[in-house]
């Protein structure tokens, strides 16, 4: 399925209808408990009224960074579109949405972890996050777990295979995508968390 930032390509694919329609119908919640129209934040996020629409009808994909931009105009952090496991022991973790193309994530801690949040991606040839982002969080250590995995990282490239990992600040210009033919995973590692409530501005 085909990223489409902007809404102003055709119309949008398809894919994984269960967790996107669930994603977009979270912000539609959020949006209308806060009083705003599709134009204010579709305005504000940089994308059309058409393209926000199809988000939270779960009729297209994102890339990361537009999804953090509408989190942002939203007033909440990423982290409260996730479904936290219940489990102290996790098995599989839950499937979360953090935007992108051809990336299937789970997040393996759940909410009571405070000091740090722990992801598995899997990505599928040609998949990836889409462009580059900024995270909120301090910290991210990256490890391959399979196939291979280019991480650009403030203009820098750092390709992960089995056993390669590497560390940096999330507030780093950074993204990721699959540039081989099998399927890539990667473990993430973010402290702190993800936040769940937007930071206020300083």
């Amino acid at each position: 399925m085909s990223i489409d930032d902007s809404g102003r390509a055709g119309g949008a694919a398809k894919g994984s209808p269960a967790l996107e329609a669930s994603t977009g119908a979270q912000l539609r919640e959020i949006r209308l408990s806060r009083g705003l129209s599709l134009t204010e934040v579709a305005h504000q996020a940089d994308v059309t009224k058409g393209f926000l629409s199809q988000l939270e009808r779960g009729l297209t994909n994102v890339s990361v960074a537009t999804l953090l931009r509408v989190c942002d105009v939203l007033k909440i952090g990423v982290g409260e579109l996730f479904a936290y496991p219940d489990e102290q022991v996790v098995e599989g973790g839950s499937r979360i949405d953090m935007g992108g193309e051809g990336v299937t994530e789970y997040l393996l801690t759940p909410a009571s972890a405070t000091a740090f949040q722990v992801f598995r991606s899997v990505i599928e040839p040609g998949g990836g996050t889409g462009g580059p982002y900024r995270l909120d969080t301090t910290t991210i250590f990256a490890l391959g777990l399979s196939g291979s995995t280019r991480l650009i990282v403030g203009g820098e490239t750092r390709m992960l295979s089995a056993g390669v990992s590497t560390s940096f600040s999330g507030r780093t210009l950074h993204q990721f995508d699959n540039p081989g033919t099998t399927i890539s995973e990667v473990l993430w590692v973010l402290s702190p968390p993800l936040l769940r409530v937007a930071r206020e501005p300083s």
